[in-house]
């Protein structure tokens, strides 16, 4: 797969596109143990692969290697400055997924700061404990009903919070490998959780656009604020006294957290910061009780635990005591929701810092010519692009984008040559051989001048030349001393559209090896070596333009008589020609070869409105008039076209002509955008 990134205006396409064949298991999670140089990551595939960084070696721990004696997991090892899809591969095909596992994805991983435990959570709603140092397995939680999206685990790697499509949040206590609080504090998925060092304070946030902050010894939760957008990450910063949340938008906000609902180890150093004069008092006048540690002694009474929390706080149902429920009796494994009628409402915060990103693109339309794109951003705003460019071209402002795609609209069918996307933000292209040459244009209708009008120009292989220009021309400097390059040297190559210099694309691949590399268009050297760096389908088309066999990109039709028109058969009524050929030129055809058989009739171009229909008057000739499936042929239209809007069949196309009778006119064709 090859794929064209452009960045948006403001913005960068910072990360590999998730098309990009070869990536590695197309990574959706990932954690990080800096303490002892370990990553982790995940993805849609199921694999789990641990990195070591320093010795740049890959361990697949999931899926489990098989083993014939003890069923118990062994990594698999790969260089990991190389690609870790050979771990998955080994384990995939070389005796390891079981053939009748079922293919899980894992959309949340956690990893404890020393690097001897991982969590996973997949789809399967379990949560899977690995060992990574060995690849054993730990245990498996069950407890969620849907999928897991969310994973912490505490710093000593005793306690697991992970969060689910089951719209809860879940403790876990791995000593006893089994959940001792569920918190009921969202209405849709949760997507991301942090936590004081401690975990007496766990924040959380997910589709429902709310961040949460949850006692946990105290069992009250408060809402902080609401996201214009689902949440998809938090973090604490500044020594737990700041949260930042990014959601689907591009900004990121930066929330100050009041005393109150900050860690129990954040509180107490708040506190003794402020008696040592360090801090004013949290709240300008006291500073108020510590809370209670989480998995304390539970000695504090429950009229002081009251007092620890804000008057606006929502209890979750079960005992109010202030006991702590790590290491409790089962009784006080809470699974309660909220008690809505508890505390009131509290106001919510404000961001305190907003970093603004550029707005992201969130909607796509490909137009029918397959060389236009409408795109709109999370502000609203509506661009037109031309993909063989890679920019935009006309701002249309805040518009509907549906909308904008019907008026847009123009009755052409050109074979679909790639596939967009906005996965980053920005829009995408993918090229895929030998789809990506399945489309061509006559030169003449890009705008080159001074051509044969039937030079015709592959639109895929016109992308890869423009995004690699500057490749080919150096490669051909250092190792093809120079010679001219086909479709970058060609008479009217400079007029076919290019890339801007100010900010041209990035190109996405992989290299022989499988590893995903990007790339500016400006920033190649030459030094690319092709089916090293390059793909060789991709050089074999920018160096030589030598094509992968498409399917004859021509088309069928027959030329007959219309019924009582009294006109003669052609000697040849079967005909092929390029699918991009235009009617007006079959016309033409069809004229001439009338005439030969002594019928003279003139040809005038039918547009796309009934109105050209109608002859030039006072001319004194006969004119031709062309039908398919009874309705009037636009001759501005190609063969494709008429095949797509007109004919709407897979066989050859029909053609009637007659002499066209300016009082019986054909029906003219009424064409609408197709439904998707």
């Amino acid at each position: 797969m090859w794929a064209v990134v452009r960045p948006i205006a403001g913005a960068v396409a910072g990360a590999v596109a998730g098309a990009v064949a070869g990536a590695v298991a197309e990574a959706v999670a990932g954690a990080v143990a800096g303490a002892a140089g370990k990553l982790v990551s995940a993805g849609l595939r199921s694999e789990v692969i641990t990195y070591d960084m320093q010795t740049l070696q890959a361990h697949l721990l999931m899926p489990y290697p098989s083993s014939s004696s003890s069923g118990s997991a062994a990594s698999s090892t790969t260089d990991a400055a190389g690609s870790a899809d050979a771990a998955a591969a080994a384990a995939a095909g070389g005796g390891g997924r079981p053939p009748q596992a079922p293919m899980r994805s894992v959309y949340a991983l956690a990893m404890s700061s020393a690097g001897t435990l991982v969590a996973a959570g997949t789809t399967e709603a379990y949560i899977r404990l690995l060992d990574p140092r060995s690849g054993q397995k730990v245990m498996k939680l069950k407890g969620h009903t849907d999928n897991v999206r969310a994973l912490l685990l505490n710093e000593e790697g005793t306690l697991l919070l992970s969060g689910s499509s089951d719209n809860t949040v879940r403790l876990w206590d791995l000593g006893q490998q089994r959940c001792v609080q569920t918190l009921n504090v969202h209405t849709d998925s949760v997507w991301c959780l942090a936590a004081s060092p401690d975990f007496s304070v766990v924040y959380s946030g997910g589709r429902d656009q709310c961040l949460y902050a949850t006692h946990m010894a105290r069992r009250k939760a408060w809402l902080l604020a609401r996201e214009p957008q689902p949440i998809r990450s938090i973090a604490l910063a500044n020594g737990g006294t700041q949260l930042w949340v990014s959601t689907t938008l591009s900004s990121v906000h930066g929330y100050d957290i009041p005393f109150e609902y900050c860690g129990t180890a954040v509180q107490q150093q708040q506190q003794q910061q402020q008696h040592s004069g360090q801090l004013p008092a949290a709240d300008g006048s006291s500073n108020g009780p510590a809370a209670e540690r989480l998995g304390s002694s539970g000695s504090s009474s429950a009229a002081a635990a009251a007092a620890a929390v804000p008057a606006g706080g929502r209890t979750l149902s079960g005992s109010a005591s202030g006991r702590a429920v790590i290491g409790s009796s089962p009784s006080m494994r809470l699974r309660g929701s909220f008690d809505p009628g508890a505390g009131g409402e509290v106001p919510l915060l404000s961001p305190s810092v907003c970093i603004d990103g550029a707005p992201g693109l969130v909607a796509l339309r490909v137009l029918s010519d397959k060389r236009h794109v409408l795109t709109r951003d999370s502000a609203g705003h509506v661009q037109l692009w031309d993909v063989l460019a890679g920019q935009p071209i006309q701002q249309l402002g805040q518009v509907d984008i549906a909308d904008m795609e019907r008026r847009l609209f123009r009755p052409l069918y050109v074979e679909s040559w790639f596939t967009a996307d906005i996965k980053l933000g920005a829009l995408a292209l993918n090229l895929e051989p030998p789809k990506c040459f399945a489309a061509e244009c006559y030169a003449l209708d890009l705008g080159v001048r001074d051509v044969p009008d039937d030079q015709k120009v592959n639109l895929g292989a016109c992308l890869l030349r423009t995004a690699l220009s500057k490749w080919a021309h150096e490669f051909s400097r250092l190792h093809m001393s120079g010679a001219p390059l086909p479709g970058l040297d060609d008479p009217g190559a400079d007029q076919l559209p290019h890339f801007s210099d100010q900010l041209p694309p990035a190109v996405v691949s992989t290299d022989a090896s499988g590893t995903a590399w990007r790339l500016g268009a400006n920033a190649f050297t030459g030094r690319e070596r092709e089916g090293e760096h390059i793909p060789l389908w991709v050089a074999e088309a920018v160096l030589r333009g030598l094509l992968p066999y498409v399917k004859e990109l021509k088309s069928a039709f027959v030329l007959l008589p219309a019924e009582g028109s009294g006109l003669p058969s052609l000697l040849q009524s079967r005909l092929n020609a390029p699918r991009i050929l235009q009617v007006m030129k079959v016309a033409n055809y069809c004229a001439t070869k009338l005439a030969e058989l002594n019928v003279p009739l003139a040809t005038h171009e039918v547009g796309l409105s009934p109105d050209s229909q109608h002859p030039p008057e006072n001319s004194g000739k006969q004119f031709l008039e062309l039908t398919c499936n009874g309705l009037a042929v636009p001759y501005s239209m190609s063969l494709a076209t008429i095949k797509k809007f007109i004919w709407k069949r897979s066989d050859d196309v029909v053609f009637h002509y007659r002499t066209l009778d300016p009082a019986r006119l054909a029906p003219f064709p009424n064409f609408q955008l197709p439904e998707a």
